[in-house]
């Protein structure tokens, strides 16, 4: 198990640090669409990786991010004039465009060139699926952007929600990679009732919590890694898998079943003590109940800081009293998720933690993850990255033969879905 000092080498992402180096090289969420939804409008405020950074859409329609602060004397461009080409200091009026090229300095006398000699920091973005993205890595590194197959949906087969968490990003990441918290934390004790999962149209859900000590399974893919857990199924002969796909560096597909929504979460690293999530939800087929998903994750939250009224201080809301119905006494799985995890602390001591046979996909990755930083130093290549690679990955939840192998559990699904057809469903 990896020590201490490299769990902290994995929490820690600013400029200069070997984890922040890896998180650059890849395409990741810096702002949702909505925080700019005009050209021209007011800039936004971006920390990410612990860089302070403004984002905007200029007149023209053109997006651009760059460091906050003027390189003349220290302005913050949030409140510069959004200009075709760039924005302009309030200070002095210098003009910097999404380049980060000083292209204006008219307090200066008509000569002075020093200013050609600035380089400002800037970042390239896309934008698709309602998320702006952001490359910070050295531009030779630059990897094709992932086309995740969500990306051209629209509401209301897209739904994508943002939350602060005020822990490190790998904190909130595992639990994306630890499949036996559920039967607890997430768990209706009036299952009858089916008011979170079921309402979500989640069921598959339910069936999980019949075993609650999974057998627990990791691989490592071209994306990044696999993690299933499987578990005793009421059916005869059958056993229930559960897998989840992780993308570099920090995405996962949660597992779903037979035609039901599907959850993509990203991460958006503040800095070394705080991020947010992205939960992306989507069905190409049926239309999302949006209502229903906020209800059952508590995900619901609104720009510019996304920050639910749960926190630490107010024991993220939890009513005792409910917890003859709700394992956890607090609502929505999301701030179940963050309640746990922020209880912690920002950055909780690895050296006070006793891993346990469920901890497997945890341990698996802390250190698949210290070994890509020793591949990138080296120069070799990083997962997610082959240009070959379709980006085409789902989870699944399943019943699936006894004998057969849990990585078949995809194809079993697929196979179900297509002689059960989602009108038919029940």
């Amino acid at each position: 198990m990896a020590a201490q000092d490299d769990y902290m080498t994995l929490t820690r992402v600013g400029p200069g640090t070997p984890m922040g180096a890896l998180l650059r090289r890849y395409w990741i969420p810096a702002a949702m669409s909505e925080q700019m939804p005009e050209a021209g409008g007011a800039p936004v405020r971006v920390r990410l990786l612990g860089e302070n950074l403004v984002a905007f859409r200029d007149p023209e329609g053109a997006l651009g991010l760059v460091k906050e602060h003027c390189p003349h004397r220290g302005a913050s461009l949030a409140y510069g004039r959004n200009e075709v080409g760039g924005l302009r200091c309030l200070y002095h009026g210098w003009k910097i465009n999404a380049q980060g090229s000083v292209i204006e300095t008219p307090a200066e006398p008509p000569e002075s060139t020093f200013a050609k000699r600035i380089c400002h920091p800037s970042y390239p973005l896309h934008e698709a699926g309602g998320i702006i993205w952001a490359y910070m890595g050295p531009p030779e590194h630059m990897p094709r952007f992932p086309r995740f197959p969500w990306l051209d949906l629209k509401p209301p087969h897209l739904l994508v929600a943002k939350i602060y968490q005020a822990t490190n990003y790998l904190q909130g990441y595992e639990g994306d990679l630890d499949p036996a918290h559920p039967n607890f934390l997430h768990r209706d004790l009036d299952v009858e009732e089916n008011a979170s999962w079921g309402g979500a149209g989640w069921n598959s859900v339910l069936q999980l919590m019949n075993d609650s000590t999974p057998q627990i399974h990791c691989e490592e893919t071209p994306y990044l890694f696999r993690v299933a857990a499987v578990r005793r199924s009421r059916a005869h002969n059958m056993k229930y898998v559960r897998i989840f796909e992780h993308c570099a560096p920090f995405y996962s597909y949660i597992a779903s079943g037979p035609h039901e929504m599907q959850l993509f979460k990203a991460w958006h690293p503040i800095d070394d003590n705080s991020c947010y999530t992205f939960y992306i939800h989507f069905d190409p087929h049926k239309p999302i109940d949006a209502a229903a998903a906020y209800r059952n994750w508590g995900h619901r939250t609104s720009p510019p800081d996304y920050r639910p009224a749960q926190n630490i201080e107010n024991m993220h809301l939890q009513d005792r009293a409910r917890m003859h119905r709700n394992f956890s006494g607090i609502d929505g799985a999301a701030l179940q998720d963050i309640a746990m995890q922020e209880s912690m602390g920002a950055v909780y001591d690895r050296s006070e933690e006793h891993l346990g046979i469920s901890d497997k996909a945890v341990i698996f990755y802390r250190r698949l993850a210290l070994r890509l930083l020793r591949d990138m130093e080296e120069g070799k290549p990083l997962p997610g990255q082959d240009s070959e690679l379709d980006f085409i990955q789902r989870g699944a939840a399943c019943d699936i033969p006894d004998d057969r192998p849990w990585q078949e559990a995809l194809r079993w699904q697929e196979q179900y879905e297509r002689a059960h057809p989602a009108s038919s469903a029940a």
